[in-house]
């Protein structure tokens, strides 16, 4: 299955950033490949968090067309160029506290009314790439890869991904020599992956020996007891084990064809989103109701001096 010769790139960082320019880097080398490109600067929309009103998923399981409560934003527009649109996706954040800067997780958080529209997402016909940028040393940026994930492998193949660090300044990649050829190396490696049969595409970017095969992150979980793990993006099972260079992870095969973002694992969610809706309505909905006044009256609520400053002026010029 061919893909269409575009990239999206979906920037989370500043405005001409060290993540807008490492990711402007990868699609200036695709484009060599005859790859067109376009950007979408996430700081440059409106883009507001999730409210867990749960519309679109109460609608899913009446039989309706899920969409996102929130109409007076720029993310439904951002999820469709990202996700529904045939074309590659590099993503390109900062990392200010260990994982993915707010503007991205937001962004990802609100993909369920988008996927839910458009099942033919949770096909894999298409590939991406991540690019993570972190001011200081690796133990501050740890979870950016892993929960870039979330969003990169809806209906995609993960073909690369980059760790920048100590560049924290505005600016300060550009003296970093090593860094900018790494990123043109992911945007010809997409470019290829484009230019591909999706079948026939592979992860070519760097892995450790204890990296999921499904994301390509080291990031693991042990469940209940050692030796089992899992990987908590994909929620691929395995066994640790002691192989001949040092420690290696057995990873489950079933599961590896299987993860959180095949279209099998997503169908079962699905369903089982629309079996605890029922639940709830039959079983849980009395009980809930009699229960709630205590909390809804309970607790002495305090506001920023701020907040209550401008409640009190609005209410003054009416």
């Amino acid at each position: 299955m061919s893909q269409a010769r575009r990239i999206v790139g979906l920037s989370c960082g500043r405005l001409n950033g060290n993540s807008e320019i490492v990711l402007k880097e990868a699609l200036m080398a695709a484009e060599e490949l005859g790859i067109e490109s376009e950007i979408i600067r996430a700081m440059e929309h409106k883009v507001k968090p999730c409210k867990g009103c749960e519309a679109c998923t109460l609608t899913m399981t009446k039989g309706g067309v899920p969409r996102c409560s929130i109409r007076d934003d720029d993310v439904e527009w951002i999820l469709d160029k990202v996700l529904v649109e045939d074309a590659a996706l590099i993503v390109s954040f900062p990392v200010y506290h260990m994982r993915a800067n707010a503007y991205f997780e937001i962004i990802a958080e609100r993909t369920i009314p988008t996927m839910m529209r458009n099942p033919q997402i949770n096909q894999i016909t298409r590939v991406g790439a991540i690019i993570c940028v972190g001011g200081g040393e690796p133990e501050w940026t740890p979870l950016g890869l892993s929960s870039a994930t979330t969003l990169i492998m809806r209906g995609r193949k993960l073909v690369d991904q980059m760790q920048v660090n100590f560049c924290g300044r505005p600016g300060s990649v550009l003296a970093h020599d090593e860094y900018l050829a790494r990123a043109r190396r992911l945007g010809q490696n997409v470019a290829k992956a484009i230019l591909t049969p999706i079948e026939e595409v592979e992860y070519v970017g760097d892995e450790g020996r204890l990296s999921c095969p499904v994301c390509h992150c080291n990031v693991l979980q042990v469940p209940d007891d050692l030796p089992e793990v899992v990987c908590p993006v994909c929620w691929v099972r395995g066994t640790i084990k002691l192989g001949d260079t040092g420690m290696v992870v057995e990873w489950n095969e079933d599961d590896t064809r299987n993860h959180r973002f095949s279209s099998e694992f997503i169908l079962k969610h699905r369903a089982l989103i629309a079996t605890l809706a029922r639940r709830f309505n039959a079983e849980q909905m009395p009980i809930v109701k009699a229960r709630t006044p205590k909390y809804v009256e309970y607790g002495h609520i305090i506001k920023a001096e701020r907040t209550s400053a401008r409640t009190e002026q609005g209410r003054q010029s009416k």
